[in-house]
Formats: structure tokens, C-alpha cells, sequence
């Protein structure tokens, strides 16, 4: 692999997860290195939303590691650790009853105690990058779920994070605003921010992913390079998956 000299961002090694008997993550192990982009897919209840949220602290694991940086997270360091990890969810999580300034604002100079000015000045530039500059002064009810969904990509970018997770962001969108979102998310993918994707849109998955990993029945069945997965994978059960998805 090409990646020997990038160093490791994420690593999960045999990690199980179960809710109540329920297996939703069987011995899995994945690593992620600096400004890769991984895509997660598979049929739902594959237990990707979970693996991320394992990474982030969201759920605790049975057993395995989660190693970040080459640091072991344990619910003990797990708070300093999550200031590095942006997450951007299906819904939005705006504040509602505060403006897009304040909402990029409140995080980085109350928790990271960042300058004022310093910070709206980055915000903007931010605004400015993924097409929503006008809407500094809006609130979340004024602004469309394409805008609302870039600007919570901006919120977690205001934290200045190591490593982006992106849950099925265009889930809840409509069909045409899914494709500012990714546009959004396409850009970050070129300024090498190291992320995780779980999405069903697997012709963008096609164009972003550096690698893209196929999960079933809590395990990951396929990891591969982009090209191989779409072009030469011997998996049958991937195979079956991408014909129904691409053709649909």
C-alpha cells in the first residue's frame, strides 16, 4: 500500500459492539491514514453509523481498541480527544434559536476559548467556500436543509478538527440539494481533510473515495481502493448490492 509513510489517524483493532445480544460491530478492525477519505456502504443495520459513533466516543465498545493518534481512547481521555474529531449527522443539530454566526461561534470561543474576531473572519471564509456567505445573520429556520446541512459541515469545521465523520449527511435532503452538500464535501476531500463517510450515494463515493469499505452482518466483508471495488471485486454479495444501487 502507498499509505506505509502517512501515519495512521484511526485505528480500530477486533472491536465488538452489541446491543443487548445483538452484534452490530463483530471483531472489526479498520485503519484510517492522514487525508484519506473512507467511504462506508452496505445494506442498512450493517453497522456503519455505529462504527462511527464508536470513534467518537457516542457508544462504548465491549471489547477491542480504539486507537487515535497512537493514543488508546478510554472513556477517561475521550473528551480531549472528541475536540479533534468533527462529526456531522443526518439532521442538522442547529441551534434553533440562535443565527448561523453564533451557532459557528459559540463552540470554538467558549470551549476552545478562541478570538472573537479571529474566529467570525474564518467562518465567513468558510461560508464564503461552500456558497452560503449571505447567510451569517440568518437563523436555521430561514435557511433550506442543503444550506442548513453545509453550514453544520462549517460548525465542525470551526473546531479545527483532525479528522471528519460524516453519518449519511444527504439522508435527509432533497434530491436537489444533495448535490451542494457533496459539493461541500468534495472540497474538503481536495483540501485533504482525513474523513469517514457513510452515504448511499456511491456515484460520489466513485469520485471522493480513496477507499471504500462494504459492511454486512457487523463485519467489513470488502476494503478495497476505489477502483477495484467498483471494478474487479470477486464478492458476490457486493456485487448484488452495487447492482441494485447503481440501477435503481
Amino acid at each position: 500500500m502507498e499509505n506505509n509513510d502517512r501515519e495512521i489517524v484511526v485505528s480500530l483493532q477486533n472491536v465488538v459492539k452489541k446491543f443487548g445480544h445483538l452484534t452490530v460491530l463483530d471483531d472489526m478492525s479498520l485503519d484510517v491514514y492522514e487525508h484519506e477519505t473512507v467511504v462506508l456502504c452496505g445494506p442498512s443495520g450493517g453497522g456503519k453509523s455505529t462504527l462511527l459513533r464508536t470513534i467518537n466516543g457516542l457508544e462504548r465498545i465491549n471489547s477491542g481498541k480504539i486507537i487515535y493518534r497512537g493514543t488508546e481512547v478510554t472513556h477517561r481521555n475521550i473528551h480531549s480527544i472528541r475536540k479533534h474529531i468533527g462529526m456531522v449527522f443526518q439532521s442538522f443539530n442547529l441551534f434553533s434559536n440562535l443565527s448561523v454566526k453564533d451557532n459557528l461561534l459559540i463552540a470554538p470561543c467558549k470551549t476552545l476559548g478562541k478570538d472573537k474576531k479571529e474566529m467570525l473572519k474564518k467562518a465567513s471564509d468558510y461560508l464564503e467556500l461552500f456558497g452560503v456567505a449571505d447567510k451569517m445573520d440568518a437563523y436555521p429556520h430561514q435557511l433550506s436543509g442543503g444550506q442548513k446541512q453545509r453550514i453544520a459541515i462549517v460548525r465542525s469545521l470551526m473546531m479545527e478538527p483532525d479528522l471528519m465523520l460524516f453519518d449519511e449527511p444527504t439522508s435527509a435532503l432533497d434530491p436537489e440539494m444533495i448535490k451542494e452538500v457533496l459539493d461541500a464535501i468534495r472540497r474538503l476531500s481536495q483540501q485533504g481533510m482525513t474523513m469517514i463517510i457513510v452515504t448511499h450515494e456511491m456515484g460520489f463515493a466513485r469520485e471522493v473515495a480513496s477507499r471504500i469499505c462494504f459492511l454486512e452482518s457487523a463485519k467489513i466483508r470488502v476494503d478495497t481502493d476505489t477502483k477495484s471495488f467498483f471494478g474487479d471485486t470477486q464478492d458476490e454479495r457486493l456485487q448484488q448490492f452495487l447492482s441494485v444501487i447503481l440501477h435503481h
